[in-house]
């Protein structure tokens, strides 16, 4: 049965918005998942590590009708396949997409927390987060994103840029 899969993308190599829009564009033609919404593009501070060039980021709501290690997969190969580096924490990525949320699904792995284990602490999650879903309830944390991200302590600068035409 299909679920709502919230998936984060960032990017700040290269061509920025490009690299965006082509993994948007791979997401949405994949046979497991129909893009329901999209939100903003947000020019972001990196967070960890700070000597690094500015990200922009996204958020996306799907309707998925794959299994969450599936999932991760496909979103590696789609890194992989866009040209990601491995590069370490927190470093420069081309393209980096993480799975926000699996419905209202815990899903506790070594290799996937589902929610997402920071995004809680990560305005640049949150900010678009409440553009798309301001009344999705976390699971774990019993909160909506609205009052997560108006609870945090991220100082790190989220400038809007615009809706974002893919």
């Amino acid at each position: 049965m299909p679920v709502i899969a919230v998936l984060g993308f960032g990017s700040n190599c290269g061509k920025r918005k490009n690299n965006l829009k082509k993994a948007l564009k791979i997401c949405s033609l994949s046979r497991s998942l129909d893009l329901l919404k999209v939100s903003s593009l947000y020019e972001t501070d990196p967070w960890g590590y700070k000597d690094q060039n500015k990200f922009l980021n996204c958020i996306a709501v799907f309707l998925c009708r794959s299994k969450p290690l599936d999932l991760l997969k496909f979103l590696k190969d789609t890194e992989k396949r866009l040209g990601r580096k491995q590069r370490g924490l927190w470093q420069p990525r081309e393209i980096d997409i993480d799975i926000l949320f699996y419905s209202n699904r815990i899903f506790n792995k070594k290799n996937l927390k589902i929610p997402h284990p920071r995004l809680h602490l990560r305005n640049f999650v949150l900010i678009p987060l409440v553009e798309v879903m301001p009344g999705f309830k976390h699971p774990v944390l019993k909160k909506t994103v609205k009052q997560l991200c108006f609870s945090g302590n991220d100082s790190t600068k989220v400038k809007f840029l615009k809706k974002f035409v893919w």
